[in-house]
């Protein structure tokens, strides 16, 4: 079946509009690095990063199809994929909207519109989706990651507010800017896994809630803050839904994940690398002969090239499958998931077999790619587990397409 997004007369008019916009405002000549040590709090690309964020989020873009009563762009999928299209076109960009700290949008935002009571969505979805809130998402702990149902923190019921004590690891970015956690936490410790877990929208500068830094393979500056909660009182307006919904946040979470509405297109990402790998094998030569023309490099190249385009196709189906209005059966993500991130450590090694020891150096006179091969070397180890392991994936996808319950 083919999944390609084709351009109708409209759409292309469209395109010509978006390109316009974003050569006005969001600069061309601004790149941002693979590596977020690159990026720190106060710095010239730091703060390109947020007035981007701002921009976009203005214009609706940062979550095209979302209604505009809320703040989102009431676009079409098509035109959606239109925009995503071009921002990742652009030489700052790598991941699309995605550059610009998405999940406070497409996890949390999407949590909200289906938990969260009307009232709570018109007070804070229009920040959310203008950019002008950035949230940490808390739920991994030092007992309990892909198997959130494992959690220990409490919220205690105390008359209208909730008590809440425990630890989450695994937060945030390398700036310390959070202005909110999306908390989950148990609410009654007498019912069963999955059917006790409440969800929260908790302000960062509460009393009772501090944090560490925990240094981190991938970097040593993302996701590594380790947050305490120490009896900090959090009224009920904080917890999505209110007292009714204070136990069932693991469906909503697991609806939304699989079928929620307003779904963002998934225009696969650019991989910078691989354009900087062809580049140099097709420039250098080692035996006198260029890179580019040694057999064990090509066939490296080509496996390389062809796992891309498997991953892409996964992104593409789903956007196809969005866009016809056909429901997600739930083991689609699992399944670009899994295949992703085996591929991506794949990638890693293929890219160390070409370009020799120089990979892992970031030293300014031997690095390549600016020490950024160094970087995507080690980061698909460190994301084999991040976000959801593999064998969780594996289970999430068996369970969907055999049409298990939870």
């Amino acid at each position: 079946m083919d999944f390609e997004f084709r351009d109708t007369p409209k759409l292309a008019e469209f395109r010509k509009e978006v390109r316009a916009w974003l050569d006005l405002h969001i600069p061309m000549d601004f790149e941002i690095p693979d590596n977020p040590h690159d990026i720190l709090p106060g710095s010239t690309k730091y703060e390109f990063i947020l007035k981007a964020r701002r921009a976009l989020g203005a214009k609706g873009w940062l979550a095209s199809t979302w209604p505009k009563e809320y703040g989102g762009g009431g676009l079409s999928f098509e035109e959606a994929a239109v925009v995503e299209s071009e921002v990742v076109k652009r030489p700052w960009s790598r991941f699309g909207v995605g550059d610009f700290f998405p999940s406070t949008i497409t996890t949390f935002g999407a949590q909200l519109l289906n938990l969260g009571t009307e009232e709570q969505k018109k007070r804070w979805l229009p920040s959310i989706l203008r950019g002008e809130i950035i949230r940490w998402q808390a739920y991994s702990e030092p007992d309990a990651g892909s198997d959130i149902a494992a959690i220990k923190t409490t919220a205690l019921r105390d008359g209208d507010d909730y008590i809440v004590n425990g630890t989450k690891v695994f937060l945030g970015t390398q700036y310390d800017n959070a202005d909110y956690f999306s908390l989950i936490a148990i609410t009654d410790p007498k019912a069963p896994r999955r059917r006790n877990v409440g969800l929260f929208f908790v302000p960062t500068n509460l009393q009772g809630i501090s944090k560490a830094w925990l240094p981190l393979m991938r970097n040593c500056h993302s996701s590594g803050w380790q947050i305490f909660f120490d009896n900090v009182r959090v009224p009920v307006e904080y917890l999505i839904g209110g007292h009714e919904n204070a136990t069932n946040a693991w469906r909503s979470m697991r609806e939304t994940a699989v079928h929620g509405a307003n779904r963002p297109i998934v225009i696969p990402i650019r991989d910078r690398g691989q354009e900087f790998v062809l580049d140099y094998v097709s420039k250098t030569k080692r035996d006198g002969q260029l890179l580019s023309q040694d057999p064990d490099v090509r066939d490296a190249l080509v496996e390389t090239e062809i796992q891309l385009e498997v991953r892409r196709i996964f992104a593409l189906r789903q956007d196809w499958m969005t866009i016809a209005d056909k429901r997600l059966e739930g083991y689609e993500g699992p399944q670009s998931a899994v295949y992703g991130k085996v591929a991506e450590e794949e990638q890693a090694n293929a890219y160390f077999d070409i370009l020799g020891p120089a990979v892992l150096m970031k030293d300014p006179e031997w690095a390549l790619y600016e020490g950024n091969m160094e970087y995507q070397h080690f980061v698909p180890v460190a994301m084999a587990s991040a976000g959801m392991t593999q064998e969780v994936s594996k289970m999430l996808l068996a369970r969907s397409a055999c049409k298990v319950g939870d």
